[in-house]
């Protein structure tokens, strides 16, 4: 029952995610009747699955929510802000309430929510709220259905596995019972003989009569979690009570028996009372009826389904991603002894488990991806927050969502755009006033672009806000002591001061910003992630901030190269293409430029950088990378083969630099650096 616990706390999360995305929907269009059924149906099935596997007070609170919404779902009263506002702050409430065995603090915590949400109720009825009402259950006065009462047969008949998936027909029939009245009849036809059942199997089906004043939806959301383990049809019978009516009921089931269409009773034209039934002489009389109708062939009644997807633990998948890494470090050994030894079959074996390897290591990248959506609603969710508590209207638009990242980078990618939105809001983005004294829209807006560039990814976060203010960075820089002499510095340096840590330009102290604590954050996590960020501003109009990441952090294509007597790899994906250059050559050039093919690069002899120029070998080779949007050469002693680097954390000796992302074990044991082409050709050149 455990992992079915577990299970069920990994569904309320994308359940609670799916409720912020549609409430954030519902706040810019609250006639979308789409959205509210959908926000109904989220609240029906935790409320149900959550008072299956244990959790009552999810099921409690949401319980009440969902009487909120069924205000709007049946068009009784429209959707408001405050509504909306409310249910994004109850939902932050309901993850402290994933408790199966709750205290004291947890059960005054639902109560608050169930109150607060009685409250709701109260006030868009316009009921006066009185301690009477508060406490009494929420459906018995404003939410009570004035209709008489429907009566419906509803057809449920499990798959033989429904019990494999945690699911417990009892508490779907018990759900049913507390929607109305009900005539349940139990059919045992496909009970197998007593030597042949298999008590993890389920060989029951149901056929019952409810009356309720639900609607036909709301019985079928009782079903929602076995649409695809069971059978399920919902026929009206009469539009009135007729449970006590044992005639009505024995026509309907014969109506069946004999697949003939039924129209449903109307008061006025109740039949008389009939006592015949179909086959009088069987003394199981309804039983009898039931065993028919359930005599379905199973072709029609099981439909063949197909998995599209499977949900797999991300512990499992880092796993995996390990395992891919040291198998490819394997191989590397297995083809180093290759080339050894020259065994025409051992040299097979390797080139076979190279590209098993490969595959593998396709698979397991492609697996470990995620699109940016899947954390999209989080920064709306700030963004709406903090408008409201700063009282400016601000809408936030993304564009390329579906770009994906590895989701060890998603997960450390989510604290620098907050950090990044979190400014933009308090510091960028004016006051309504001072954007109309400004001549712009009063509603600002934040925008996030994401785009894949190669083997990176692209972000681009910007506001329409006032920019940022060079003079008063220059002050803050020097009153801080930071950089005191700013006349070298270029202007995109100084606009990169906002990263050191304690600078701040504000001189206000508020819950929001003006520590100086998030900046100087949003900087070391992408280089964490070995990316880069960059600022663009113009005064009064926007600012932009562009970070670039890998795609993954673990495995990569890459050049294996030598410098003296040291390894490193250069990522495939930014050589544009190799050549051989002489020593005298490199040696008449000036200004660290080459020209190679008519074409003159700028470059950074590495072993120069590396060795102090000591024993310059007579040839060596320029291999030119990408570098924003021109190229440059990286000059090393030898190329030695393509090589998929298992991409490993730098010890503490090392950790402290930025030009390189990593390091890889080769097949021989030795390191080999992964170099970090931009951060290196920007503090070498």
């Amino acid at each position: 029952m455990n992992s079915f616990a577990e299970k069920f706390k990994a569904e309320v999360g994308e359940y609670c995610e799916r409720l912020e995305s549609g409430l954030l929907l519902l706040e810019q269009d609250k006639e979308n009747d789409q959205v509210i059924d959908e926000i109904f149906r989220i609240m029906h099935s935790m409320k149900g699955s959550g008072g299956m596997f244990g959790f009552d007070l999810i099921s409690d609170v949401t319980h009440d929510l969902e009487s909120l919404y069924d205000l709007f779902r049946n068009k009784k009263h429209k959707i408001d802000s405050e509504v909306i506002t409310f249910t994004l702050n109850s939902i932050d409430g309901l993850h402290h309430l994933m408790v199966q065995k709750p205290e004291d603090e947890h059960l005054a915590r639902a109560e608050e929510l169930k109150l607060a949400t009685r409250q709701q109720i109260l006030r868009l009825t316009q009921e006066e709220i009185t301690p009477e009402n508060l406490k009494s259950p929420v459906r018995s006065s404003a939410l009570e259905q004035v209709s008489n009462p429907v009566t419906y047969f509803i057809s449920f008949i499990p798959d033989e596995d429904i019990l494999a998936n945690g699911t417990n027909p009892l508490y779907l029939i018990d759900e049913l019972h507390a929607l109305g009245e009900c005539n349940i009849r139990v059919s045992f036809s496909q009970l197998p003989a007593l030597s042949e059942i298999n008590p993890e199997k389920c060989y029951l089906s149901w056929n019952l009569f409810i009356a309720s004043t639900e609607n036909v939806e709301t019985l079928h959301d009782v079903f929602i979690f076995v649409t695809k383990h069971a059978q399920v049809t919902i026929e009206k019978v009469a539009t009135f009570n007729v449970l006590q009516n044992e005639a009505v009921l024995s026509d309907f089931l014969n109506a069946k028996y004999k697949n003939e269409q039924w129209i449903s009773l109307e008061p006025e034209v109740q039949p008389a009372i009939k006592t015949e039934i179909i086959d009088p002489d069987e003394n199981e009389e309804a039983g009898v009826l039931l065993k028919s109708v359930a005599e379905v062939s199973k072709n029609s009644v099981f439909a063949q389904t197909t998995v599209d997807s499977i949900r797999v633990d991300s512990l499992k998948i880092d796993q995996y991603m390990n395992l891919v890494s040291e198998l490819i470090t394997a191989q590397s050994r297995l083809e180093m002894i290759s080339t050894k030894i020259k065994n025409p079959d051992l040299e097979q074996i390797s080139e076979a488990f190279e590209k098993l390897s490969r595959q593998l290591r396709d698979n397991a990248f492609y697996m470990s991806l995620i699109p940016l959506q899947s954390i999209a609603v989080r920064f709306k969710r700030l963004v709406h927050d903090l408008s409201k508590s700063l009282e400016k209207e601000v809408v936030l638009v993304t564009d390329g969502m579906e770009t994906e990242l590895d989701k060890n980078i998603i997960e450390k990618l989510i604290e620098p755009i907050l950090h990044i939105i979190r400014n933009s809001l308090d510091h960028g983005i004016e006051s309504k006033s001072a954007r109309l004294a400004g001549q712009k829209d009063p509603v600002g807006t934040i925008s996030i672009k994401a785009s894949t560039i190669g083997s990176y990814v692209q972000i681009v976060i910007e506001d329409d806000g006032a920019g940022l203010d060079l003079n008063k960075i220059k002050e803050k820089a020097i009153s801080k002591g930071i950089f005191p002499d700013l006349a070298s510095m270029t202007q995109e340096e100084i606009f990169h001061l906002i990263f050191e840590p304690g600078f701040s330009t504000s001189e206000l102290i508020t819950d929001v910003s003006g520590r100086g604590v998030g900046m100087d954050v949003v900087k070391r996590r992408v280089q964490e992630m070995r990316g880069s960020i960059e600022i663009s501003t113009e005064k009064n109009r926007f600012t932009r901030f562009t970070i670039k990441l890998p795609l993954s952090l673990s495995i990569i294509d890459g050049l294996l190269t030598s410098v003296g007597e040291s390894y490193y790899v250069i990522p495939s994906s930014v050589i544009k293409k190799i050549y051989t250059i002489k020593r005298e050559l490199l040696k008449t050039e000036f200004r660290q430029v080459v020209e190679l093919e008519g074409i003159q690069f700028p470059y950074i002899n590495l072993h120069q950088e590396f060795e102090n120029g000591n024993h310059l070998p007579e040839e060596q080779f320029v291999v030119v990378v990408a570098f924003d949007n021109q190229s440059f050469g990286l000059v090393v002693d030898t190329v030695i083969r393509e090589y998929q680097a298992v991409i490993k954390p730098l010890g503490r000796q090392l950790k402290g630099q930025d030009v390189f992302s990593g390091a890889s074990i080769l097949g021989t044991g030795q390191l080999a650096l992964v170099i970090d082409t931009n951060k290196m050709i920007q503090k070498y050149s």
